[in-house]
């Protein structure tokens, strides 16, 4: 019979006390309660996500908006005033331990957000490659929430997801036709004459099971739903993940509390199955290659909405999936998109990502917001190499846009600080070589809040524009946009002048 071994809470809280007073990098805190509601955040919150810094956030933000959201999952509600009453019969802590975290909090954040340590690089007006153009129609209310470029066709798909209406345009003329696909629409994907539609149901944060997929024919006339229920699906990828000959499709259904990354396996039949590879939510963007270069397909995916992360899911045959974990962020960074690109000429694809997500709570400067550049050392194994400070950075697109030999780097920003650089809407990051980036912008990025971006060759002369969609949430003076006229554009289109 073998000896059971416990360690009561106590006598791990004090082994834990002299770790950390015996450290010689101990911190420093407020009072003793403090470090002790240190101990009990590090002891328990790293269960669900990487523990989170005082300093990430000022002490409005941590008081009123994330801890009473924070109690609600170890089972206490917020009543106002940092007091608290407990809702479960058996909560995840004492009251006791969790006031003592909460004072930890609320004692070690700033009072106002934190500053950069280094200064931002001034953003020069003007944009050397590109000409701005902005389209003579747009809805009435615009909520841009996709756009795309088909380089095949050279036309336009934008997406409105308040009016749940689909559009096609060939640069600057008028919309030369459009089809309802539903609220919310997050994606198209164009395979030959199909339009594969993704749309959330939803556009506010929601666990509803709204989303759909339709396939709707090249005309853009008859559509057929293949796959609905979905919850609040954001990206989605197409491949043949179990080699039986039939298009598989990766699903980020964000969700909201609850969500999942999954994969619909195509039946033979019709229909498809479903496939969990994650059942946390958050899930918001994948890519598929063949990491471990075995011949099957893996699948890279970011994760946020508290653990959040970068995970590859190798492909070990039979449908099934080992996850592993490659990047691991803050719940408070706001992750939301991320790219394969060979940044440093060293035929590795490294990863190009952005958290700028400020929507959870009134916005606030946050000065880890930006884009990360992390190097592949050529087994997947990833560093930070480049931080690009940028105030709710949303989108980054890396491409040779000047055709100079190196990566560039365009982006969008839905929370770019509107008082002091509203610029930041729009960032495009020449590269000067060995990874040495000079921001531009152009004047008529505040007449939108961009929140969709998409790269491709809109003219058919070989180099690649872009065009950026603006969506108005009616979420207050942080986002409002700026009126060119009468309207606000539902996009602008950037066309590269390189050739």
């Amino acid at each position: 019979m073998k000896k059971a071994f416990v360690i009561f809470p106590g006598i791990f809280f004090c082994i834990a006390w002299l770790t950390y007073c015996n450290s010689n990098k101990a911190k420093r805190f407020t009072d003793d309660k403090s470090a002790e509601g240190y101990l009990l955040a590090k002891q328990y919150c790293i269960s669900c996500h990487l523990l989170p810094e005082p300093e990430l956030l000022n002490k409005t933000t941590w008081a009123n908006f994330v801890l009473p959201k924070m109690s609600e999952m170890v089972g206490y509600r917020h009543l106002g005033m940092n007091h608290y009453v407990q809702t479960s019969n058996e909560p995840a802590l004492k009251p006791d331990q969790w006031d003592k975290i909460i004072h930890y909090y609320l004692s070690e954040a700033p009072s106002e957000p934190l500053k950069r340590s280094a200064p931002s690089p001034k953003i020069k007006m003007g944009l050397k490659f590109f000409e701005p153009v902005i389209p003579s129609f747009s809805t009435e209310h615009p909520v841009t929430t996709m756009v795309k470029i088909d380089t095949g066709s050279r036309l336009i798909y934008w997406g409105d997801g308040l009016s749940g209406q689909l559009y096609k345009t060939r640069g600057n003329s008028v919309v030369i036709d459009s089809v309802p696909v539903g609220t919310g629409i997050s994606q198209l994907l164009i395979r030959n004459n199909e339009l594969l539609a993704l749309t959330m149901g939803v556009l506010v944060p929601s666990d509803l099971k709204l989303g759909e997929l339709r396939s709707i024919d090249g005309k853009m006339g008859k559509a057929n739903i293949l796959l609905d229920s979905l919850q609040r699906p954001v990206q989605a990828s197409i491949s043949d993940l179990n080699g039986d000959g039939r298009e598989d499709l990766i699903m980020c259904e964000f969700g909201n509390l609850s969500g999942q990354l999954c994969w619909y396996e195509k039946k033979e039949t019709g229909g498809y199955t479903r496939h969990i590879l994650r059942q946390l939510p958050g899930a918001i963007r994948n890519v598929v290659e063949d990491f471990d270069k075995d011949g099957r397909p893996d699948i890279m995916a970011l994760m946020a909405q508290g653990d959040e992360g970068i995970f590859i899911y190798y492909n070990q045959g039979n449908g099934k999936f080992r996850e592993e974990r490659i990047l691991q962020f803050p719940p408070a960074y706001g992750s939301n998109y991320f790219e394969l690109a060979d940044m440093n000429g060293d035929g590795f694809s490294d990863i190009v990502a952005t958290n700028g997500d400020n929507g959870d709570y009134p916005p606030i400067l946050k000065a880890y917001h930006g884009i990360r550049i992390y190097l592949n050392d050529g087994k997947y194994r990833f560093k930070e190499q480049l931080f690009l400070p940028m105030n709710g950075a949303g989108k980054a697109i890396a491409n040779d846009f000047d055709g100079d030999g190196d990566m560039d780097i365009a982006s969008i920003s839905f929370f770019p600080d509107r008082a002091a650089t509203p610029e930041e809407g729009f960032v495009f990051w020449e590269n000067n070589g060995d990874l040495d980036f000079s921001p531009y912008s152009f004047k008529e990025v505040t007449y939108g809040n961009w929140i969709t971006m998409d790269a491709g060759d809109v003219e058919g002369d070989g180099d690649i524009d872009l065009i950026i969609g603006s969506a108005d949430f009616g979420m207050g003076d942080a986002i409002a946009p700026a009126k060119t006229g009468n309207s606000t554009p539902s996009f602008i289109i950037l066309y590269n002048k390189t050739r």
